[in-house]
């Protein structure tokens, strides 16, 4: 299980879940950054990563299909641009299509500046409807994991600084990774930011030693993490025991990386 190829043939599938409630403005982690603004530039750097990846010579292979869900006043596709209504995108028209282009310095080196494509803009009013946008996620990938049976399951990834203010998550994310192809069932994985510096609790296999209720509540959405992603994640020096789920809290900067890292560790094909 958890060990299909992805290739064009049997395409894998990622969607995001973004936070883009209201509190997302505050500041990450004792950093100058808004939490939507950090979110909004890993999932950027992650999709153009994907990109990449998915590029043979001049071509983008369809390996992936992508999709973005914001949630705050609404739970809506979030893809900026010419992909605003679609809820997922294959690859190539992820890269051909951004939102817009952004002149950035590079670390560094100020005077040296380059274009970077954008996908997906900071965005933080309203409430924090999560539980909607793990049902609108589950209303297209259960067609999806229909349509592609042979495929590696579907990965969903949310990005939350806070509790749901439209119901109980648990019982919907758990009807979310029933969906299942012929290789297992969807994946969903768990990121909180914090708001202040603090020690970040990583790929927990238990809910004991999270600090409250909350934490343990967000324990039970996620997956464990596949043997592939398991041994990247030692491969990136992170500690990891048997029965690890996708999941990390109170996250900083650096473990909102790693956990990007982690959570899309797929086995791509090269063809």
């Amino acid at each position: 299980m958890y060990d299909q190829q992805i290739n064009r043939g049997n395409p894998g599938c990622i969607v995001f879940l973004i936070d883009q409630s209201a509190s997302m403005n505050e500041p990450f982690a004792g950093t100058h950054r808004t939490k939507a603004t950090a979110l909004a530039g890993a999932v950027n750097q992650l999709i153009r990563n994907l990109v990449i990846q998915c590029q043979r010579g001049e071509e983008i292979r369809d390996y992936l299909e992508l999709g973005i869900i914001g949630y705050g006043s609404a739970a809506e596709p979030a893809f900026g641009g010419r992909l605003s209504s679609q809820q997922l995108v294959p690859i190539s028209a992820v890269a051909d299509y951004p939102a817009r282009m952004a002149t950035e310095s590079m670390p560094g080196n100020p005077d040296l500046r380059i274009d970077r494509p954008v996908w997906v803009d900071p965005v933080a009013r309203g409430a924090t409807r999560m539980t909607a946008a793990i049902d609108l996620a589950g209303s297209f990938l259960v067609n999806w994991a229909n349509a592609h049976q042979s495929s590696f399951p579907p990965i969903v990834l949310n990005f939350s600084d806070g509790q749901a203010t439209d119901g109980d998550p648990r019982p919907i994310a758990n009807q979310l990774r029933n969906i299942v192809t012929d290789d297992g069932s969807l994946l969903m994985f768990n990121i909180n930011l914090s708001s202040a510096a603090g020690v970040p609790i990583e790929y927990p296999s238990s809910p004991a030693g999270l600090p409250n209720p909350y934490a343990a509540g967000l324990f039970d959405m996620p997956s464990e993490l596949t043997p592939f992603m398991h041994i990247a994640a030692q491969e990136m020096g992170l500690t990891v025991a048997p029965g690890a789920r996708g999941f990390v809290y109170n996250a900083d900067p650096s473990r909102l990386s790693e956990f990007l890292d982690v959570g899309t560790r797929v086995p791509l094909t090269e063809h």
